[in-house]
């Protein structure tokens, strides 16, 4: 019966506990996870808004194929009120997801044009067009 009593009471005084060097191996796996689903999530976002870039650029670049179409040239600046472009073309002008802006530059004789923006992945990017714009779209 001592003997019962015995074992009984070694199980009590935390002989199953988790010992420290457990402890530090579950935290460290865990944080290690935690910071490779973090960096995948920004690549994630990153990828997400450079693709809205792109979108937004052919956009564009279709609506002013457009007005070309009507008249004989490219308009030689964005309209500054919130109605866009031109309107029947684009309602509300796009802008970039993180800066706001996207650069329109009219050339040749407002006959051809170019549209840049900003690529946070750099495997996105078709060029270096100054002042951190890494992306260029131009009419055909």
């Amino acid at each position: 019966m001592k003997e019962i009593k015995k074992s009984i009471g070694s199980r009590l005084r935390g002989n199953d506990a988790f010992s420290l060097v457990e402890l530090i191996v579950v935290v460290t796996i865990f944080a290690v996870i935690s910071v490779v689903g973090l960096v995948s999530f920004t690549g994630a976002n990153k990828k997400a808004r450079d693709n809205r870039r792109q979108a937004d650029l052919e956009k564009l670049r279709i609506a002013l194929e457009m007005v070309r179409q009507v008249g004989t040239t490219y308009p030689s600046a964005f309209a500054e009120e919130p109605v866009g472009l031109v309107p029947g073309y684009i309602q509300i002008l796009p802008t970039d997801p993180k800066s706001g802006s996207y650069r329109y530059a009219v050339a040749g004789g407002q006959y051809t044009f170019t549209l840049d923006a900003k690529m946070e992945d750099l495997g996105s990017t078709n060029g270096d067009y100054g002042s951190g714009y890494n992306y260029r779209v131009t009419n055909p």
